[in-house]
């Protein structure tokens, strides 16, 4: 998988495996007897990080949202041999725990694989960088928990993930309240996989970028090769002109699906409280929005768009004194001028 998630408030979790799943590792190592018939090493351990897109808000979100408890949203890597193979820009590889910028919230033992780290990446290469690309992703029906479980599908003779991750979209996001966060968990998702490659190396642990959608594939690099030089800008970053929010111009579009005086109210709303921010920088009251305001939730909330168009303008959900709120954060004070003037501008489109 959907945020900034190191805009949003830390939140401290220690890893810890989910109930009954595998087990802890014996007191000697495992062995297994080789061709020979002689004693060789244990085979390398196959283990699921599984991360929370949202750092650690899904519980409020979702019972917010959905009227269901949620403990976290998911994005998968899977390690093995010593790395972290995932799905940001593109099947990527990267330091275990270390690639999307927030520690991991469960570590699940998978099993124990016979494969190599040669030909898993030979895998990945011929096939899974063909069937998993930044185009085909959907954060519903093709995402990265779907990519890593193909991965641990590869290793361990067909088994994958537990079914409740590459499922969770399909069964937490249907319905009206679920498109609702849906939304928002897009944004999230998307920036932290556009994001981890130039987090780490420049861009580096993604060394099947070369792969394309057609002709045969290329050869795989080697797995202790040079890192390649960092990439100026990610292809989504480069198309978009100097000074877009792209997060922000998505969610107008979708705002603009809906009817003529619900997408008014909509932008009106969003127009008001942009330009209470904007003329009231020092007053905390104008950076807060109560969850539960009805006219707000009525003309924003529950707009396909709205939240979408909330969230890239710069709010994120919050706690103040004991309540749910949207708060204005910080370091989107500076872009309040450029967010009013697109509110303006796509107001004097309406008719009428």
């Amino acid at each position: 998988f959907w945020l900034k998630p190191r805009r949003l408030p830390p939140v401290a979790r220690g890893r810890r495996r989910l109930a009954g799943v595998g087990a802890p590792p014996p007191t000697c190592p495992l062995k297994r007897l080789g061709s020979g018939g002689h004693v060789s090493a244990a085979m390398p351990k196959v283990q699921a990080y599984v991360y929370d897109i949202t750092n650690g808000m899904a519980p409020m979100l979702s019972q917010q949202l959905l009227g269901k408890q949620v403990e976290l949203v998911p994005h998968t890597g899977i390690v093995v041999f010593g790395k972290e193979y995932f799905f940001g820009s593109g099947p990527c590889i990267g330091e275990p725990g270390n690639c999307v910028g927030i520690p991991p919230a469960k570590v699940l033992d998978l099993g124990e694989t016979a494969k190599t780290a040669e030909e898993l990446e030979a895998h990945i290469n011929s096939v899974l960088a063909l069937e998993h690309t930044a185009e085909n992703y959907s954060l519903m029906t093709h995402n990265c928990n779907h990519y890593a479980d193909d991965v641990a599908k590869f290793l361990l003779g067909g088994q994958g993930l537990p079914e409740w991750i590459p499922n969770f979209a399909q069964e937490a996001l249907t319905g009206p309240m679920g498109q609702m966060l849906k939304s928002q968990l897009e944004i999230m998702d998307r920036q932290m996989r556009e994001g981890n490659s130039a987090a780490a190396n420049g861009g580096a642990m993604n060394p099947f970028g070369h792969v394309g959608s057609s002709g045969a594939p290329a050869a795989m690099p080697p797995a202790a090769a040079a890192a390649p030089p960092p990439a100026a800008a990610t292809p989504a970053a480069a198309a978009a002109p100097a000074g877009t929010n792209e997060d922000l111009e998505a969610g107008l579009k979708s705002l603009a699906s809906q009817p003529t005086e619900v997408r008014r109210a909509a932008l009106t709303t969003l127009l008001k409280i942009t330009q209470n921010v904007e003329k009231n920088p020092a007053e905390p009251k104008f950076r807060r929005i109560k969850t539960e305001n009805p006219a707000f939730k009525k003309k924003v909330i529950d707009v396909e768009g709205g939240m979408e168009v909330l969230i890239a303008a710069g709010w994120t959900p919050d706690v103040f004194e004991g309540e749910d709120v949207w708060m204005m954060e910080d370091g989107a004070m500076g872009s309040q001028g450029h967010n009013m003037r697109r509110f303006e501008a796509e107001l004097a489109k309406l008719p009428g």
